[in-house]
């Protein structure tokens, strides 16, 4: 009784911080969504049905899962050959290093800043287009759907680039050199040793990735022009028209979504642990 009564003691601040922090604001965040927009204390579920059979909604939610998507591919598309390569310790891979995570060290607004300056009619990277490669004229890049593409890739490679490299770096290398000298190539020793060695650490941080592009609020705040995700819709809703009951209705579908897919990654974890 007395051990027992020792360990709520000790679990107490813990789920009083997790009640505050996290069930009272889900809570109230619901609570404020099936609540009608003027009509306090009168209770519906239109917010999320008027949502979800209506085609601008199911536009917003391909829109997110596209932004999410698609840079979560290209960072692991990325992240793979840059972690192979600099595990062979070149000369410089200190520097490589402090270049994977510089995206977390600066903040997403100046980040995004930069690049759009970048990426500008008048920027350098058009200037180079057009003064080197004698192009024709600039690629319009901010404001457009690719432009965002690259903008959350640059914001998010750190989470799936760094889990690569931890994957890549604690890998048996002995499997590999026992594969080659048994006559496979190197491509085949990629497919079907390294891959499948370090496939936890890239599932891990692409899922963190694919969740954190899901929910990026700043970058298509100031870059996405005409392409709004679903944060931007919750902060539209709330910030600009002060309707906070459908705000806190796309906040709730958005929090689903995320919870669910976190559910999936982690089943499909498990499974693979399992085998």
């Amino acid at each position: 009784m007395k051990n027992k009564l020792i360990t709520l003691l000790f679990m107490l601040p813990g789920v009083l911080c997790f009640t505050l922090l996290f069930l009272y604001p889900m809570g109230y965040t619901f609570m404020l969504s099936i609540q009608k927009s003027e009509i306090p204390w009168e209770f519906t579920f239109e917010h999320y049905t008027n949502y979800l059979t209506s085609a601008e909604g199911w536009r917003i939610l391909s829109l997110s899962f596209s932004l999410a998507l698609f840079p979560t591919i290209l960072i692991i598309l990325v992240s793979i050959p840059f972690s192979l390569l600099i595990r062979k310790k070149l000369k410089g891979h200190r520097f490589y290093r402090l270049l994977m995570i510089l995206p977390m060290m600066v903040p997403s607004l100046i980040s995004t800043l930069g690049l759009m300056l970048l990426f500008n009619t008048n920027g350098w990277f058009n200037l180079f287009l057009l003064d080197v490669l004698k192009v024709s004229e600039p690629l319009s890049v901010n404001y457009t759907m690719k432009g965002l593409i690259i903008y959350y890739a640059w914001l998010h490679f750190p989470y799936t680039a760094i889990s690569t490299l931890v994957a890549v770096e604690g890998m048996d290398r002995q499997a590999e050199s026992a594969a080659s000298v048994c006559g496979a190539s190197p491509l085949q020793v990629f497919r079907h040793i390294t891959l499948p060695l370090v496939m936890p650490g890239i599932l891990s941080g692409s899922i963190m990735t694919f969740l954190l592009c899901f929910g990026t609020f700043s970058v298509p705040l100031i870059a996405g022009g005409e392409y709004r995700p679903i944060a931007v819709q919750v902060y539209t809703q709330t910030a600009v028209f002060n309707d906070w009951s459908k705000g806190s209705a796309l906040a709730i579908i958005m929090a689903v979504i995320q919870v669910l897919l976190m559910m999936i990654y982690l089943k499909i974890s498990r499974k693979r642990v399992v085998k």
